[in-house]
């Protein structure tokens, strides 16, 4: 059985950006070699915490949507628990209504995303006959 996970992770600031790279490289290689199917990987960057974590401020955040059975998941918890240039992290897994919202959103960003690319190409292909 394969459910929609959504997982939540917060790394150390003060870490390199090759360590940062490579959390995410492992729980994504964790998922693909598990037979899950990663739907959306957002980074979001350094946020400020809402409250001190190990006496720190800031932290980097990701989100990873995807679907997968749940040992999978529970295995990528395991391995962002036991890193320790992980601050936090949280799986919950999307109720079935959620998980449509979120494709419906998904695909909404890619149209989106092309018309801009579009929009842009032509405004660059006018601006340079002109």
């Amino acid at each position: 059985m394969r459910n929609h996970y959504e997982t939540v992770c917060i790394v150390k600031p003060d870490v390199a950006e090759d360590v940062i790279k490579g959390v995410i490289q492992k729980a994504t290689v964790t998922l693909t070699e598990g037979g899950g199917e990663l739907k959306k990987l957002d980074e979001w960057g350094r946020r400020r915490l809402a409250y001190p974590i190990q006496k720190k401020n800031e932290g980097y955040y990701f989100v990873m949507e995807y679907m997968s059975a749940p040992d999978v998941s529970k295995e990528i918890g395991r391995l962002l628990g036991i890193n320790e240039d992980v601050l936090r992290h949280q799986t919950v897994r999307m109720e079935k209504r959620a998980a449509a919202v979120a494709a419906k959103a998904r695909a909404e960003e890619a149209r989106l995303k092309e018309k801009a690319e579009k929009a842009a190409a032509v405004a660059a292909k006018e601006g340079g006959v002109a």
